[in-house]
């Protein structure tokens, strides 16, 4: 996805599409972790203030598949 750096005040910034936002789960005010990665050029966004949405479920489901290897079924 492509977006364009614009002015805010004296700093730059990029404006994240509603979409991105509801799947991270913030809202205004809320604070985002930022990792830079200087030998890949990314940037990357993630949400400190709340787990992801699917979190519990993928975990649930990870326990679940563990234990039925285990008992070989």
């Amino acid at each position: 996805m492509e977006r364009k750096i614009v002015k805010i005040g004296n700093s730059l910034g990029i404006i994240l599409p509603a979409t991105i936002i509801k799947e991270l789960g913030v809202s205004q005010k809320d604070t985002v972790e930022l990792e830079y990665n200087s030998e890949l050029k990314t940037l990357t966004i993630s949400s400190s203030n709340s787990v992801a949405p699917n979190y519990f479920e993928q975990e649930i489901k990870s326990t679940v598949e563990n234990y039925l290897k285990e008992k070989g079924l």
